[in-house]
């Protein structure tokens, strides 16, 4: 064999030393866990599926979102979560209700019930085209269920027409592409700004089934856009 000098060796060293990485450091990937169950079996389910898609294409975060539409109404929407919670064995770093308004008279004891089981309420009034209407437009005076559906079809159908004036388009809860529609032909930002503004109108001495028109919404979505607020289970 081959005797080789110091400085041969030191040569051979060198070459076989790891190179050293480039470029930023790789960012600490947290898992975080939702469970968001809709009053809807349809439009709120298609929508929080679709973010969720989205979502997990960005490879930002570790998320792991549980959507299930429930079809129950208000409280017993709550009353179910909390029965999944106690009788199964994922924790969740968050769990969400997401629930309308519309003519049910438990409103007010459903959200009071999920704050005291640490549910959070993305809840609308009257409905959650409340949502995706602002979007498009500013919604300041209280607007019922029939109306707020009607005038998304239209704030649809306006944004289609810059594009194709010919473009033929009809609402129904249960079309798939409602997130890519509001969030492509709308913003999403400012849905975000006019929903703060609604609940602004507020004091907390308004139940919430006066708060017409109101959507938490915006603070779903904010929470589900960023995850690396969340605080991590240890």
């Amino acid at each position: 064999m081959k005797k080789l000098s110091v400085e041969q060796i030191a040569q051979e060293e060198k070459l076989r030393a790891p190179k050293p990485t480039t470029g930023a450091p790789r960012e600490r990937y947290v898992k975080v866990t939702f469970l968001i169950a809709t009053e809807g079996t349809k439009t709120e389910p298609n929508y929080l599926k679709a973010l969720k898609k989205e979502l997990e294409a960005t490879n930002r975060f570790n998320i792991d979102i549980s959507i299930e539409g429930k079809g129950k109404a208000t409280k017993a929407l709550v009353n179910k979560i909390i029965r999944q919670i106690e009788n199964c064995h994922q924790e969740y770093d968050q769990v969400w209700a997401v629930f309308d308004k519309d003519e049910f008279d438990d409103f007010n004891e459903a959200i009071s019930l999920a704050k005291s089981k640490k549910i959070n309420c993305a809840w609308s009034n009257e409905s959650f085209e409340l949502w995706l209407l602002l979007h498009f437009k500013d919604v300041s005076a209280p607007t019922g269920r029939k109306q707020l559906f009607e005038e998304l079809e239209q704030a649809i159908r306006n944004a289609l027409h810059k594009d194709d004036p010919e473009a033929i388009f009809n609402l129904s809860k249960s079309n798939d592409k409602i997130y890519e529609l509001v969030t492509n032909l709308g913003s999403e930002a400012d849905a975000i700004r006019r929903a703060a503004a609604l609940k602004s109108n507020y004091n907390a001495n308004i139940k919430p089934s006066s708060q017409n028109p109101c959507t938490h919404m915006d603070a779903l979505i904010h929470e589900l856009r960023h995850p690396e607020t969340i605080p991590v289970r240890i």
